[in-house]
């Protein structure tokens, strides 16, 4: 894998070999970084004084799905890095419930404010809230690679539905929604119109370059979502070596929001708290900690007592009785990120 470059004014430019990284690093020109997704970088202790990236061309692949999103980022001689996005999910429910308890307050006989209807009216850019989050997770990942990676173009599959025509295929895509606004997105960022390409064009793309699909859309493997965005990224910048040398999973927290109680009722009459992002203090959730010579994230907390998940894509709690001495904070992650080592 190369190694992601950035000036010392912050400024991404072209991947160099490890071989030259190590040179850097040893003679003291260089230092470790890593990113918000977990990559792995070098920032240089100059500004480089020739041209910035003259004559370079590296193209970002986005193959966008409605759970799940492939991204890649190519150059001429390879494939620098690939990944596959996890989209937000669940806030429709979620907003329903809310919708359900607000109404529910409102018959109650108890001081209320007056009612009002001044605030019906949506902006003309507006998205419905679960797409919004599913785009703006995708431009915050996008956003981050820009970082390190001195991207020229953007390749993106265009998915195009004609939902005058069939009537029945309404919600056939929630890409098909928020398109409009990734795509100005992208223009402000690379400067011209992104290269788009339909699903079937994208098919025979693969195709043609002998690549591999896997149809469970779900597995976090590079076949599964990646490997369209190569595909698409290769037809801008005629990458060569097609071989993913490092694959990426990246997942978005999804905190509970805070409520002033549970909805249920616990023996006794009781309502405990629920949501919100602060645990015991001096943590607050998704703090990564060192514990018991392991990493873990925080979570909850009751009786004076943390909750730990594990520090990995599942999240999964392993316990509710941790003392806050016990854990050392190393930092916040708001991205769940992790490197799915690849076969041999």
């Amino acid at each position: 894998m190369y190694v992601p470059v950035v000036s010392k004014s912050g400024r991404p430019l072209m991947p160099c070999k490890p071989s030259k990284a190590r040179k850097l690093l040893k003679r003291g020109l260089a230092s470790k970084k890593w990113n918000k997704l977990g990559i792995f970088y070098i920032q240089l202790a100059f500004d480089p004084t020739s041209e910035f990236n003259k004559n370079q061309d590296i193209c970002l692949g986005l193959d966008p799905g409605a759970k799940f999103d492939g991204i890649s980022i190519n150059t001429k001689e390879k494939v620098q890095i690939a990944g596959m996005l996890e989209l937000p999910k669940g806030i429709s429910k979620k907003m329903g419930q809310r919708r359900i308890l607000r109404r529910g307050r409102r018959y109650r006989k108890c001081r209320r404010r007056p009612k009002r209807f001044n605030n019906r009216k949506r902006a003309e850019d507006w998205l419905a809230p679960e797409q919004r989050a599913k785009i703006e997770f995708r431009l915050k990942v996008i956003a981050e690679l820009r970082k390190l990676y001195p991207i020229t173009d953007f390749a993106v599959e265009d998915v195009r539905f004609n939902h005058y025509k069939k009537r029945w295929g309404k919600y056939f895509s929630t890409v098909e929604i928020g398109k409009t606004k990734l795509y100005n997105q992208l223009l402000l960022w690379g400067g011209k119109p992104a290269h788009l390409y339909t699903g079937i064009e994208t098919s025979e793309l693969r195709e043609e370059l002998g690549l591999k699909k896997d149809g469970r859309k779900s597995q976090r493997t590079p076949n599964s979502h990646a490997v369209d965005a190569v595909v698409l990224a290769t037809q801008v910048v005629n990458t060569k070596d097609l071989t993913i040398p490092s694959f990426f999973v990246w997942k978005r927290y999804q905190n509970r929001r805070r409520q002033l109680h549970k909805i249920q009722f616990k023996k006794g009459g009781e309502r405990p708290r629920e949501g919100g992002s602060n645990s015991l203090p001096p943590f607050k959730k998704n703090d990564v900690v060192l514990y018991n010579g392991r990493l873990a994230r925080v979570g909850g907390y009751r009786n004076n007592r943390i909750s730990l998940h594990a520090y990995n894509l599942d999240n999964k709690m392993f316990t509710q009785k941790t003392k806050p001495e016990e854990c050392i904070r190393l930092f916040n992650q708001q991205i769940i990120y992790a490197a799915v080592p690849l076969p041999l």
